[in-house]
């Protein structure tokens, strides 16, 4: 199950994205990442290439933490072996569990403005992140369990700079493909959530 968590910035979003992993299952897996990018946070290694098991070496270093009630929280970033790491961890997961657990990346608009950055700056630019959030958003519709996505919209209008093109551009057309699979899409607004499509749950 596909669940969309959308607003402007400081709507509660996130917050609004953790309570349905904690409401909808028994135990969650958090990809976080910055909203913009930082030195050394969110950021691929040197050759730009993603880990050969990236699941296997990011869950050696990941948080875990308890949520509500015995919550079972793990927490890993967000960066550039993203998809890899959602792939392994849905292979090697045990089918039986699947039901009781759910995914929260946090954010894709986030994840993605880090991707365009670190593309090739010039015409290669948008083919190198189209291709990266063409990995994610697979992943992300192949993973079994329950699936919540932060995201914004995009800009409502056109923008000067060609890299903040490129990152609206592909932000809209991520957004529109997972919209198109979701179950229900809530749109945040003082922190209170709206059901925009599909039925609250």
């Amino acid at each position: 199950m596909l669940l969309l968590v959308t607003g402007g910035t400081g709507s509660g979003k996130s917050a609004y994205a953790r309570l349905l992993a904690e409401s909808l299952g028994r135990e969650a897996i958090g990809f976080t990442c910055p909203a913009w990018p930082v030195l050394g946070v969110c950021e691929s290694d040197d050759t730009g290439a993603a880990s050969v098991e990236p699941a296997a070496s990011a869950f050696a270093g990941a948080k875990h933490a308890p949520g509500r009630r015995g919550f079972a929280w793990t927490q890993l970033p967000a960066d550039g072996a993203c998809a890899q790491a959602l792939t392994r961890v849905n292979l090697d997961s045990n089918p039986y569990r699947a039901e009781r657990r759910a995914l929260v990346l946090d954010s894709l608009s986030g994840w993605l403005r880090h991707r365009v950055l670190e593309a090739r700056a010039g015409e290669g630019d948008e083919r190198q992140a189209a291709a990266e959030a063409g990995k994610l958003l697979g992943a992300l519709l192949e993973f079994e369990g329950v699936v919540i996505v932060v995201t914004e919209e995009a800009a409502a209008g056109l923008v000067a700079d060609p890299r903040e093109r490129t990152y609206i551009k592909l932000l809209a057309e991520s957004n529109r493909r997972l919209a198109a699979a979701s179950h229900t899409i809530y749109r945040l607004s003082f922190g209170i959530a709206e059901a925009i499509r599909g039925e609250r749950i």
